[in-house]
């Protein structure tokens, strides 16, 4: 190969590289969120309430709860599903093995009137419910005087530490939700029993005792809609391009006509993509 050939091939090969390195990285950083489990369920073809319900039963039964919540949520919203004893309790067991506690309680009311007098009906949501009211219990959030917002979020807190390992790991995942999600107010959230605060307001959940009802203020997270992903993937991909021009025109019109290294050229990459806007 020419000097002028091996000059110029090192500072392509990088040229090539900045692309795939630069333009598929913030693809990466626009899914910030895990891949759900949702997504991996063979639940995009949809079906019947029929069909959709013993999916979603069959996979609760295969401990597999997210995608059994997928398909029962779309059983439950079918025609006729909200009405469906069956239907109702998994969706509410599927939520409760989840910790989304708020659904898990709501379904096992709704169960509660459709199962009737059906001893069997009443047998299977009792277990049920028996175990779920002995581990959490609710309280109601509702705006402080002068909150000026109904939605945002609401920071828990443990006033002591949690000795029992389960019962810590629950309130972690409910504490990382409710920090992350806005909710609106007034609504009822359910926590081990326990002392806490939200938001700085102490409350105490004691099993047999009635929900106690806290006001404060919602902590508001500004911006969401300027969230940075798309921002990074659009200008990751300008930025490759930019990138591989500067790269390249250093190489094919300096001045000094001397071969680069592939160490210097790793240098100059190294000094574009660091440059700030």
């Amino acid at each position: 190969m020419t000097p002028v050939l091996k000059s110029v091939a090192a500072p392509v090969a990088l040229v090539a590289f900045g692309l795939a390195l630069v333009a598929f990285a913030p693809v990466e950083c626009a899914a910030d969120e895990p891949p759900s489990e949702e997504g991996s369920a063979d639940d995009s073809s949809g079906g019947s309430f029929e069909e959709s319900r013993e999916q979603g039963i069959l996979y609760f039964k295969k401990e597999r709860y997210k995608q059994a919540k997928v398909s029962l949520d779309r059983a439950y919203k079918s025609k006729g599903g909200d009405k469906d004893f069956g239907t109702v309790i998994h969706r509410g067991r599927a939520a409760f093995k989840l910790l989304i506690l708020e659904q898990a309680f709501q379904m096992a009311d709704k169960a509660q009137i459709l199962a009737g007098e059906d001893a069997r009906k009443l047998r299977a949501l009792e277990d049920w419910t028996t175990e779920m009211k002995t581990l959490f219990g609710g309280v109601t959030i509702k705006a402080a005087q002068g909150e000026t917002n109904s939605e945002g979020r609401v920071f828990l807190e443990a006033k002591t530490g949690i000795i029992n390992k389960e019962k810590k790991q629950a309130f972690l995942s409910i504490r990382e939700r409710f920090r992350t999600t806005d909710v609106q107010v007034p609504t009822t959230i359910y926590l081990p029993f326990g002392e806490y605060t939200g938001n700085n307001v102490p409350f105490a959940i004691v099993e047999g005792e009635p929900a106690p009802t806290v006001e404060l203020f919602l902590q508001v997270v500004r911006g969401k809609e300027g969230d940075d992903s798309d921002l990074l993937l659009y200008a990751g991909i300008g930025g490759a391009v930019a990138v591989a021009a500067s790269v390249a025109a250093f190489f094919l019109f300096s001045d000094d006509q001397k071969p680069r290294t592939e160490q210097q050229a790793r240098l100059v990459f190294q000094s574009l993509t660091e440059r700030k806007p």
